[in-house]
């Protein structure tokens, strides 16, 4: 688990009651809350400088990708392997077998997706099936530090491979579910996709009693904006402000 993995899930430890404890910034006593609350403004400062750059299309579609897995990043990081296991109901998926079909997907629409950029007009609409991973859930067995790792690992090669694509291929025929799409469109179905299986996450952990504590919940909303600063390019800028709340937090007492 990365430092700043492990600070997120320090933050899902933290309740109204750790919030409210004392933090110092710039000289004056204010509360964990805000140690928080400013690194997500620091997160936002960053946000909005690096989007007001020029990107290719596509990256910007799979930042708003990198933005929803940071969002199921902040809920699941340190959770413990009873709720990953554990399923809702007879019948449904746990949370660690429906994280393996995210995987099995995201490496599924990318190999599609770059498929549909590259062919030919000769070449079928469709990629061979025998070139494609299983439909099935992929093992992804550890700690869910681990799990995320490795679909944190697709994620970026996902966008090493098409964060790119040059504006004449977005409109690149293509098809999905049996209807006929373009490149645009797969590219937008990447983050549908994780807000799509994040909610299931959410649904699951519901139905196994589990709440998220507040420092979760604004751990979320960090973990996602600085996943779309990450997706925009900005490697640095986003690293530098995870190391800022890992500095934070360990001002805090435990």
């Amino acid at each position: 688990m990365s430092d700043f993995d492990a600070a997120l899930a320090r933050c899902g430890m933290l309740d109204e009651d750790a919030l409210g404890r004392p933090w110092t910034w710039r000289g004056r006593q204010m509360d964990v809350r805000y140690a928080l609350y400013r690194t997500l403004e620091d997160a936002q400062e960053a946000h909005v400088r690096v989007s007001a750059g020029a990107h290719p299309e596509s990256r910007r579609i799979l930042a708003l990708a990198q933005h929803a897995f940071g969002g199921l990043r902040g809920l699941l990081i340190g959770l413990p392997p009873a709720l990953i296991d554990k399923a809702p109901r007879p019948g449904e998926w746990p949370i660690r077998e429906t994280l393996g079909h995210m995987l099995s997907v995201e490496e599924r629409y990318a190999l599609q997706t770059r498929y549909a950029v590259d062919r030919t007009d000769a070449d079928p609409m469709r990629i061979p099936d025998n070139r494609l991973p299983p439909t099935t859930p992929a093992n992804v067995g550890g700690e869910i530090g681990a799990v995320l790792a490795r679909l944190a690992e697709a994620r970026a090669e996902t966008a090493r491979g098409l964060g790119d694509v040059a504006p004449a291929a977005m409109t690149r025929p293509t098809v999905w579910m049996g209807h006929d799409i373009d490149v645009r469109f797969r590219l937008h179905r990447f983050a549908a996709h994780v807000v799509e299986h994040t909610i299931q996450c959410e649904k699951t952990l519901q139905a196994l009693g589990w709440r998220p504590t507040e420092g979760r919940q604004i751990a979320r909303r960090l973990a996602a904006v600085l996943g779309e600063v990450e997706g925009l390019g900005a490697v640095g800028e986003a690293r530098e402000i995870e190391a800022r709340l890992v500095e934070r937090l360990a001002t805090v007492a435990p």
